[in-house]
């Protein structure tokens, strides 16, 4: 019976493959297929250049499956560079109407008076970043990781693919608008989310192995005790003995904890720059401490006002409370 988890791997593999030159014909109800390899892809998989490929563990030909080592092998075809394009889109409908009632009912400010000043049609660089995640520990956890941020706020938001947008054509963009660091936030927060099940298995896991090592070692001291408790041993060797255990448990603790230590790793592989139109839409905040005027953005692919992003933990916010220096917060870090 075809898993998903097959149906996923299976299509991973002919887009990888095919990616890098090679020629798969693999119908999609058929267990096997034949494929046609460059010389250097079929070198890092350890494979003829002409091949079967397969989903069924088998000793000739590729073998595509959890068991199998192809997705190990297959790590060396990834290309070690991020992928880079730039799109723009020339026109889109923007909102004519007063946006005060809009910013009202999709903005809260908690410790502000804000009102709009205005709108305007503005040009603003939305990037989508994909990342290849991981987290090594007893086990590994992998997975491809995307954000797409608006470049102005670094808002992370939720834009339908511009690969798919017909209206979208080559361009050349400034490099300087490109910001690594606020999209691998962003794609660091997104992989924590998706690894969670992982990390909460192997926390379990960690638990469990670090009762069964305390239960072994202070079975040992109470044996230790009761030992020489019978054979009414001197003070001295009774306290190293016990001293010897317990620091033989402190190694064994700190050997299981270095085990179970989760190093997590982001890469970004590709990147497409998409120019469009935006209607900025012009707030006036104003509190005790001062005053400011900042954008925020109505977005006319999702038709919609953007979120601002957390000046400390880079989350999405709707409801913002401002600091002292006017940053925009969520309420979680706004009342640290």
């Amino acid at each position: 019976m075809t898993t998903a988890i097959d149906r996923r791997l299976k299509s991973f593999a002919v887009a990888l493959l095919e990616s890098g030159g090679g020629l798969i014909e693999w119908p999609e109800h058929f267990k096997s297929g034949f494929a046609v390899l460059p010389p250097k892809a079929a070198a890092i998989l350890e494979c003829p250049e002409n091949t079967e490929i397969t989903a069924e563990t088998s000793d000739r030909g590729l073998t595509i499956n959890l068991a199998s080592m192809f997705l190990q092998r297959a790590q060396g075809l990834f290309p070690r560079d991020t992928s880079a394009m730039a799109l723009k889109i020339d026109t889109l409908y923007l909102k004519k109407s007063a946006m005060d009632e809009p910013v009202a009912r999709a903005f809260a400010f908690p410790n502000a008076r804000v009102k709009v000043m205005g709108v305007s049609s503005e040009r603003v660089e939305y990037q989508f970043w994909h990342f290849a995640a991981a987290i090594e520990s007893d086990e590994k956890w992998e997975d491809l990781v995307g954000v797409t941020i608006n470049s102005r706020t670094r808002a992370r938001l939720d834009l339908p693919d511009p690969l798919n947008n017909y209206d979208a054509h080559p361009a050349r963009l400034d490099q300087a608008t490109v910001d690594v660091a606020a999209a691998t936030a962003q794609a660091a927060t997104v992989a924590g989310e998706k690894a969670l099940g992982f990390i909460r298995r192997l926390e379990d896991r960690m638990d469990r192995d670090m009762k069964r090592l305390k239960s072994y070692y202070h079975a040992l001291l109470d044996d230790a005790s009761d030992r020489n408790r019978r054979t009414m041993a001197e003070p001295d060797k009774t306290a190293a003995r016990t001293e010897a255990v317990e620091l033989e448990l402190q190694r064994k603790t700190e050997e299981l904890r270095e085990r179970y230590t989760l190093r997590p790793a982001l890469r970004p592989v590709a990147l497409v720059r998409l120019d469009a139109p935006a209607l900025a839409v012009t707030l006036h905040a104003q509190r005790r401490e001062g005053e400011k005027q900042l954008n925020v953005y109505w977005n006319a692919m999702s038709k919609t006002l953007e979120p601002l992003a957390c000046g400390q933990c880079g989350r999405g916010i709707f409801s913002i409370h401002f600091a002292e220096d006017f940053t925009p917060l969520c309420a979680a870090c706004g009342h640290k």
